[in-house]
């Protein structure tokens, strides 16, 4: 039977690459070949009303995509998100990818890759529940605000920066002219923010920072708040060791800075020049240590001029990063650091929830003066802290902080809560 052979083909030709779809959500072998059977049989069944038209693999995702919504739907469980979800604005998200002859096929290759499954995985989880309520379950924003008693505000802003930080993970612009259209995007340009807000960055780099925040509304946020946040931190005296910690916990970003006396500069200088600044794989120079769950993306001297860095596992819970190439050494160096953090660092309250926590702890190993910022809404109120300083109003982010003096043996602490109210 001529439908039966022609069939066998698309079998043969098509059944890899649906299993890798199905493995990438299901992650349980056995099932995703049970699945991926099934799919085919349902393939089969509606094969005589395939119009052939040469995209067989779009009709054959539709098939593969609604057969593992269903079975996630029995099962109670939904772990994975379709690219074509729309933010507030009704905007396709599809609509920004870069490459692919058409949507539909930027679409198709977008959806094969397990970034997507992994993007989603990281979103701090009152922004997957979200994420997964409006564009899985096709739910209204009011009926989410209801089930989850929270702000209708509230849903939309989270699900605007859970589709930024999926835009940003994902190489997915969220600057744009017209369909196709990419500009840097949010991943690309995150690393420059701080010392762009700090005037310490390259007048190459400004220009591009200023095309992005032009028309990204996220990323301009931050820099609002960063301006308004930066004239208010204080350091010790010039020779004494000074560490800041800013984090951004619904964008999972924070920007770490460290300053130190390096009384030998001029030799390292000189040293540098010899070596084209190449600095020798056996040499340890400017190491920064952080923990495995942050994701080190950028390091930058006083003048903003980026440090090349190589990644080096010190224990089962630590990395440390050392400088392969800079530009130069200062008498006072700053290095300041960017870094893609997955820790929860708000979370809402059980008993009320319009009640939300937060916090940060951090242990330096040295005498230094350090401080801690993390941010949330600008809308935030009634702002309590616990262990802390007190909270530093910069309009579109509000921080609470502490800022002291610690000693080598000392964990630093922050903790906080809020009300955000309809």
């Amino acid at each position: 039977m001529k439908i039966k052979q022609d069939f066998e083909n698309v079998v043969l030709e098509n059944m890899p690459w649906v299993l890798r779809y199905v493995r990438s959500k299901v992650r349980n072998t056995d099932v995703a070949e049970d699945l991926t059977q099934e799919i085919f049989l349902k393939a089969f069944r509606a094969y005589d009303s395939y119009c052939d038209d040469g995209k067989i693999r779009p009709w054959l995702m539709r098939i593969a995509q609604n057969h593992v919504r269903n079975h996630f739907s029995r099962d109670g469980r939904i772990t994975f998100i379709s690219l074509d979800a729309g933010d507030d604005e009704e905007d396709p998200l599809y609509t920004y990818l870069p490459g692919g002859d058409t949507p539909e096929e930027e679409y198709l290759r977008k959806e094969l890759s397990e970034s997507v499954l992994s993007a989603v995985a990281r979103l701090p989880e009152r922004q997957r529940q979200i994420i997964m309520y409006r564009y899985i379950d096709d739910m209204k924003v009011s009926e989410i605000s209801a089930l989850m008693k929270i702000p209708a505000g509230t849903v939309k802003s989270a699900a605007h920066y859970a589709l930024a930080g999926l835009r940003r993970d994902l190489g997915v612009a969220e600057n744009k002219k017209r369909k196709g259209d990419r500009k840097m995007d949010c991943k690309d340009i995150y690393k420059y923010l701080f010392i762009y807000a700090n005037g310490t960055i390259s007048d190459e780099n400004r220009k591009k920072v200023e095309e992005h925040i032009a028309g990204c509304r996220a990323c301009a946020d931050i820099v609002t708040a960063l301006k308004k946040l930066i004239p208010t931190m204080t350091f010790g005296l010039e020779d004494e060791m000074t560490h800041f910690l800013i984090d951004f916990p619904e964008l999972n970003i924070s920007y770490c800075g460290l300053r130190c006396e390096i009384p030998d500069y001029e030799r390292l200088n000189k040293r540098l020049e010899e070596l084209n600044g190449v600095i020798p794989e056996n040499e340890r120079w400017f190491a920064s240590g952080f923990g495995k769950k942050s994701q080190l993306l950028a390091r930058f001297d006083n003048e903003g001029n980026e440090i090349e860095f190589r990644i080096v596992e010190q224990d089962e819970f630590h990395y440390e990063a050392r400088a392969t190439k800079m530009k130069k050494v200062f008498r006072y160096m700053w290095d300041y650091d960017m870094y893609s953090d997955t820790t929860e660092g708000i979370t809402r309250s059980k008993e009320a929830p319009n009640l939300y926590r937060g916090g940060m702890k951090n242990f330096f190993g040295s005498d230094v003066k350090t401080a801690l910022y993390q941010a949330i809404p600008g809308k935030a109120e009634n702002v309590r802290i616990k262990r802390g300083n007190g909270v530093i109003d910069c309009g579109t982010y509000k921080f609470p902080y502490v800022d002291r003096y610690v000693t080598g043996d000392e964990t630093i602490s922050l903790d906080y809560s809020f009300n955000l109210e309809k």
